[in-house]
């Protein structure tokens, strides 16, 4: 299966506040690529609580390119591709309001949540956090760095894919009744843990 992993930081609660990405791209089950970039958040304010977390500092990207100006090397990644990501309600919503801010079209593509998707392959599991679930997975990684975190969240999916010997998003989407979210220019259609249910009737 071919698909890329991406995860964001923010430097604020706002979900614009990008100051960093990660991406991993998989094809045919191998992980072939992996990017980190910094970006200078807009407006340049940083929250201490978010610093906390993630440790990157107003410093370390003040010179940084804003996330418009790095788009034209983004959207290869994204366009057209099947993208997942941990809590994707997360970083699926920061990347449409971040391009909705610079005025940036949505590119296509569909999406998947590794939390929803996980909490349905291992619901044994008492934690479905990205380190927990990585814990119980046997993947090492360094948290809240967006590079180590896109790589977490590919490497997750690889190990549902393995698990359930699945090939396709289609199979995934079958095997576990899930919802795959769609972006395209002016809409955003939510991943759902559970496909909604068509009634019928008189």
């Amino acid at each position: 299966m071919d698909f890329v992993a991406i995860d964001f930081e923010t430097a604020m609660s706002s979900f614009t506040s990008l100051c960093s990405m990660g991406i991993c791209v998989v094809k045919n089950n191998r992980i072939v690529d992996r990017k980190g970039i910094y970006i200078r958040p807009e407006p340049f304010e940083f929250n201490p609580y978010n610093i906390k977390i993630h440790g990157i500092r107003p410093e370390m990207v003040a010179h940084m390119p804003t996330f418009d100006k790095y788009w034209r090397e983004i959207k290869p990644y994204i366009a057209g591709k099947t993208v997942i990501a941990h809590n994707a309600s997360f970083d699926i919503v920061a990347l449409c309001a971040t391009l909705d801010m610079y005025k940036i079209p949505y590119p296509e593509f569909n999406y998947l949540c590794t939390v929803k998707l996980s909490q349905k392959a291992y619901p044994e599991l008492p934690s479905h956090k990205l380190n927990k679930l990585c814990d119980a997975l046997g993947i090492k990684f360094h948290h809240h760095q967006a590079y180590d975190d896109a790589y977490a969240c590919a490497r997750v999916m690889l190990r549902i894919l393995e698990d359930y010997s699945l090939m396709t998003l289609s199979e995934v989407e079958e095997c576990f009744d899930m919802e795959i979210g769609h972006v395209f220019e002016g809409c955003h259609i939510k991943c759902r843990k559970h496909k909604k249910k068509i009634s019928g009737g008189k």
